[in-house]
């Protein structure tokens, strides 16, 4: 038979001099405790521990009286529950009472996880928060309604900041908002139907599906960034900045005309990987892509060959340390500021080429095209060389063990093509 009794023990006073009043649960000579909200003093207690304060002792019977109800409810004694069983119960009973803030699970959530782009889940709810126009939202009243309102907001903020940028002539970026922060909501809220709802037990905290008949708006295509094999050996001829004693400077205009070179030169490479990559033997580079190695079971490994247009620019930033295969460490405390370093710098290279919004990443969109388009490689090589996730033969990826022969010999031919006159190997 189950039991309930209110006690207080002795032994667990508070560092504030309290005691919590518990719930003692005996079930087949098995004794659990729950926690109450009720915390007394000694005065409140006789010299046996027992509540003798009236005001305590109503509070304490009602909560008894209260999981006696919800026992009877669950008919526990029928149905031949473990103790923990029981308390899952009712403490499932207790929750569906509960009110689930959206907006505090969320937070709560992204602080716990352990995911890559926490800052996009924090982005979305910030923006969400702006949009409701407080910090609180009762997972109920998150509605289709309500996301088809915050969509509108989103859109509205997305032209005043285009016709802002327009007015400064500066380069309108890609929208992926909608899509990225609609599809942040919808995963949060879907962690929170499986955190609080028990299938199994029929608790259901969290019943509606406001996006079950929503469609989240696709992302906007990716701005085409990819510049022509002219215009690269543009890059390539420029001549160096140089200081007052007619040595280069050591700058973000030098810096960002050699790191754009190395790039498409290394199929692609992203700054990340220059910064970080710490392999070279036998003139190939291998690296695992920073970007999407902890997706991948072979961590996005890649194998380069240095091929002799780039060779001088190799050897010009080895890191003669040997830690790393280049220096760039030295000179930038982090990838991130490495990074925007070269970008301060090809917008000086783009307005010099007339090339608009020259960007480090078209180094990579250009390599891929070009490859398709002029040098005329199947498109499952250039996704290789890429070193991109392919979907369709994941399985089969896992017996198969690269060479990147392939890949390298398509780097060759995009080589040849671009630089016909220099010497490439």
């Amino acid at each position: 038979m189950l039991t309930f009794k209110a006690e207080v023990l002795k032994s667990k006073q508070k560092s504030d001099g309290t005691y919590n009043v518990k719930v003692r649960m005996t079930y087949n000579r098995e004794v659990k405790r729950l926690s109450t909200n009720i915390f007394v003093r000694q005065e409140d207690l006789t010299k046996s521990f027992k509540l003798k304060n009236p005001k305590f002792i109503k509070e304490a019977d009602a909560i008894v009286r209260h999981y006696q109800e919800m026992c009877a409810k669950l008919q526990v004694d029928i149905n031949n529950y473990t103790m923990d069983e029981i308390i899952a119960l009712l403490k499932g009973e207790q929750r569906k009472s509960q009110e689930i803030d959206f907006i505090q699970f969320s937070r709560e959530w992204i602080a716990s996880a352990t995911i890559k782009g926490a800052e996009n889940y924090t982005s979305s709810i910030n923006s969400f928060v702006q949009f409701l126009g407080k910090d609180r939202l009762i997972i109920q009243q998150l509605t289709t309604s309500l996301l088809k309102g915050f969509i509108d907001y989103l859109v509205k903020k997305r032209e005043e900041k285009v016709k802002l940028l327009k007015k400064q002539g500066k380069r309108i970026p890609s929208n992926r908002v909608v899509s990225l922060y609609l599809g942040s909501i919808r995963h949060l809220f879907n962690e929170a139907k499986r955190i609080y709802n028990d299938y199994d037990r029929d608790i259901i905290l969290i019943s509606h599906s406001p996006f079950e008949n929503f469609k989240i708006p696709k992302q906007e295509a990716t701005r085409k960034r990819a510049i022509s094999a002219k215009e690269i050996l543009k890059i390539y001829k420029m001549p160096y900045l140089l200081d007052s004693k007619g040595r280069e400077r050591c700058g973000r205009f030098n810096l960002a005309k050699d790191c754009f070179i190395l790039s498409f030169g290394l199929i692609g490479m992203n700054s990340a990987d220059l910064y970080l990559c710490e392999d070279i033997k036998d003139g190939v580079i291998t690296y695992y892509r920073a970007k999407t190695s902890a997706r991948r079971n072979d961590m996005a490994k890649m194998k380069v060959k240095v091929m002799d247009v780039i060779k001088p620019l190799v050897e010009k930033y080895r890191d003669r340390t040997g830690k790393r295969v280049f220096n760039f460490y030295q000179h930038y405390s982090t990838a991130d500021s490495f990074n925007k370093a070269i970008n301060y710098g090809l917008k000086q290279i783009g307005a010099i080429l007339r090339i608009e919004d020259l960007e480090y990443y078209a180094a990579r969109h250009s390599w891929a095209t070009l490859a398709v388009n002029k040098v005329g490689i199947d498109k499952y090589t250039v996704h290789a060389a890429l070193n991109h996730i392919d979907e369709a033969m994941k399985v089969t990826d896992i017996y198969i063990e690269r060479d990147f022969r392939i890949e390298n010999e398509a780097n060759r031919k995009v080589m040849e093509y671009v630089f016909r006159e220099i010497s490439v190997k």
